[in-house]
Order: C-alpha cells, then sequence, then structure tokens
C-alpha cells in the first residue's frame, strides 16, 4: 500500500494600503514566504474591497488610514459579504496607528505594526501566528 502525500495549502493574499512602498515591500517579502501567494495590491481602497468579494483570497492585509476611506468602514462595507463566504478571508490590519489594534472589529483577525515588517521572515513569523496556516 502506498502512503498518500499531503501537500501543504498555499493561501491566498491581497493587500489594500494607499502606501505603494508599503504594497510593494508587502509583495516582495510575501514572494519569500512559500506558504503564501500574493494576488494583488490595491492603493485604492473601494477597488480593493471590491477585488476582495470577487476573488475571495485567504487573507487580506488591510491598512486604517487612508485618505479616502479608512480601512474599518472597508471592514464593515465587506462584512455582510464575507458571512455569506464559505470560507472567508482572515483580516489582518497592518498598520502604523497603535489606536487600531485597541479598536479590533470583530471580523478582524489581528494586528501587524508597520514597523515591524521588516524582513520576509518576520512577516512570515507574524503571519503564521495570525492565521496558523497548514503547512
Amino acid at each position: 500500500m502506498q502512503k498518500k502525500l499531503s501537500v501543504p495549502k498555499q493561501y491566498t493574499c491581497i493587500a489594500i494600503d494607499d502606501d505603494p512602498l508599503l504594497l510593494r515591500k508587502l509583495e516582495t517579502y510575501i514572494e519569500d514566504i512559500p506558504w503564501l501567494k500574493f494576488l494583488e495590491s490595491h492603493n485604492n481602497p473601494i477597488q480593493g474591497a471590491s477585488a476582495v468579494i470577487s476573488i475571495k483570497p485567504d487573507i487580506l492585509l488591510l491598512d486604517i488610514e487612508m485618505p479616502m476611506v479608512d480601512g474599518n468602514y472597508i471592514v464593515d462595507w465587506i462584512a455582510p459579504k464575507l458571512e455569506l463566504m464559505e470560507n472567508p478571508p482572515k483580516v489582518i490590519i497592518v498598520s502604523s496607528l497603535t489606536i487600531a489594534k485597541e479598536n479590533q472589529l470583530p471580523q478582524v483577525t489581528g494586528y501587524i505594526n508597520k514597523a515591524n515588517v521588516t524582513s520576509p521572515e518576520a512577516l512570515n513569523k507574524m503571519l503564521k501566528e495570525l492565521v496558523n496556516p497548514e503547512v
């Protein structure tokens, strides 16, 4: 009898942030995280929220403080749609605001301070703690 090998799940990710440099950093770092696939990034929060609903990623990395609309509003806006999804994305706030962690909405899985996103290894460690991937 041949033993069946289990293939680790690859998680998908979308990022929404008004800072193009941070979005590029996240994309570059995620390329070095084997269990995570970066699908796309958006600096327009409304377009990003629409992408989350249509693409249905496993993880949403979301900034709170953006000029057009804040991340909390995005979470509120997509929350009813997330509830209808079989596997809604884990919403992870990536922000420099310390207050964001204290004011999390129930749909938010966790919080990462932008200052701590210093390397692929650091991002991998923080995401693993929040997501608990099957890798």
